[in-house]
């Protein structure tokens, strides 16, 4: 049996911080006996979450890291030193707690964080990672009485649940600062979203430490782009926190080394060679424009025949302006669906684009990778791109291209 056969409930978004705390003091509030990094922002919190996970891990610390949403399997989102959690575990968690918090009726994301912090607890970390879900304000994550925040990139997004305008989507990030003693690491997003953070810390006589970047510090080895360099300099400048915090010998090239071997799939991840295939769950304004600008130096940099594209989005995302803009990297693209949750019909992603331009659409996404996979000739390139959800069907092509290391 695999977890994702397990019933539990993938209820919709419940707002509020209320359940999780309920949930938590029902399992003997683990979170209080775990010291723990939030990490939150709009891009990039996987990323920094797995770098920071090296870092610890190779100093000798056991670290516990909970990330979402997952590719393939509900266990990826559970780790201690990147290890998944057992399908035994989670049934244990289920059978012991689940029922008895049948009257605080938690939603999914708050049934996963609790027992995250139950796992945690039991197995004794040394530190949890925690990837905040959605906003910051009101997500459970904030409940976990996390010691240091690291704000990655901050853009439009979810715009429907957090709010139509930057300014509040940026106050409900802020808004996960929550007591005194918490201490606020963020790299320099420019005055407007600065400002609103530092507001907010204020409010807790806290100051946010704004790091410096140095662009030639970081060889990255797996994960390709700009903004993975800044998301290198936040998982650094978390691990010298904590490092300074347990009277730790920090050694620069030694965290340096961890950073640069990270790997995190479905971030520009080439899953074939000859052809290549390229997968990225980029599915915003702000990383599609990181993919694009990372699919120009790839290409720049070799020779290709035709190039394909693959798109499959959910619909509540504002994307128009920039997706139009990969018209001039592709030679082909295909619109396809997700067939999860509101998924973006192909008739819809097929107004974005020129009429003018080769566009086809197949609604059944297994379909239209296995029919592009057989077009490709060994000089070619394919990327696919826009959502996590389209993981299971990109397994099952191409066998263990998601196994754990």
């Amino acid at each position: 049996m695999i977890a994702n056969d397990i019933n539990i409930p993938s209820a919709k978004i419940k707002y509020g911080l209320d359940r999780t705390y309920q949930f938590l003091e029902l399992c003997d509030n683990p979170q209080k006996k775990i010291s723990s990094i939030q990490i939150i922002g709009t891009n990039g919190k996987g990323t920094v979450a797995a770098m920071l996970t090296n870092i610890l891990k190779d100093y000798g610390y056991k670290v516990g890291t909970f990330t979402s949403p997952h590719l393939v399997h509900i266990n990826e989102r559970i780790t201690i030193n990147n290890h998944h959690i057992s399908d035994e575990k989670i049934c244990h968690f289920l059978d012991n707690y689940y029922n008895k918090a049948n009257s605080i009726e938690p939603s999914f994301f708050e049934l996963m964080t609790v027992m995250a912090m139950w796992y945690f607890s039991r197995e004794k970390v040394d530190i949890a990672i925690l990837e905040t879900g959605l906003g910051g304000r009101l997500d459970s994550i904030t409940a976990c009485e996390n010691s240091i925040l690291v704000f990655t990139s901050i853009s439009m997004d979810h715009h429907n649940i957090l709010g139509y305008s930057l300014k509040k989507i940026i106050s409900e990030k802020a808004r996960a600062i929550i007591n005194t003693s918490q201490e606020c690491i963020s790299f320099n997003q420019g005055k407007k979203i600065n400002e609103i953070l530092k507001k907010h810390a204020q409010k807790y006589n806290i100051n946010i430490d704004f790091i410096d970047i140095q662009d030639n510090m970081f060889d990255l080895k797996c994960l390709q782009g700009n903004h993975q360099v800044l998301n290198a300099h936040l998982a650094k400048a978390a691990a010298v926190k904590v490092f300074r915090r347990d009277n730790i010998n920090i050694n620069i090239n030694k965290i340096i080394n961890s950073i640069n071997n990270t790997s995190w799939y479905g971030r520009f991840q080439i899953i074939q060679n000859q052809p290549t295939i390229i997968y990225d769950v980029a599915h915003n304004n702000a990383s599609l424009l990181s993919f694009i600008n990372c699919f120009s130096n790839f290409v720049n940099e070799k020779i290709y025949n035709k190039k394909y594209l693959i798109i499959a989005f959910e619909d509540n995302k504002k994307i128009k302006t920039v997706l139009r803009k990969y018209e001039k990297y592709f030679d082909y693209i295909i619109c396809s669906e997700t067939n999860v949750r509101n998924s973006m019909s192909c008739e819809k992603m097929r107004s974005i684009f020129s009429e003018n331009k080769d566009i086809s659409y197949n609604n059944n996404l297994y379909n239209s990778i296995v029919n592009s996979v057989y077009k490709l000739e060994s000089k070619d390139i394919m990327a696919i791109i826009g959502s996590h959800f389209m993981a299971p069907d990109i397994q099952k092509i191409f066998e263990n291209c998601f196994a754990q290391k």
